[in-house]
């Protein structure tokens, strides 16, 4: 799935903001940008490179029961 570009500087070099606590090879990869060991209803989805705005609503039903 295509990233959005920022809506604060219209980069396209955007990351997926990953929750929880990633191994020390994953940063190495730098391919997400990590945002820390909690989640919530306002936590973002996406991380600018360009200007460090991070933006966009995580999607938690991937993560709740149904």
């Amino acid at each position: 799935m295509k990233k959005p570009p920022c809506p604060k500087c219209n980069s396209e070099l955007v990351l997926d903001i990953t929750y929880g606590y990633p191994s020390e090879e994953a940063f190495e990869d730098k391919s997400f940008f990590s945002g820390g060991c909690c989640i919530s209803d306002d936590s973002p989805a996406y991380h600018c490179t360009s200007c460090e705005h991070d933006f966009g609503k995580i999607d938690l039903s991937n993560f709740t029961e149904q």
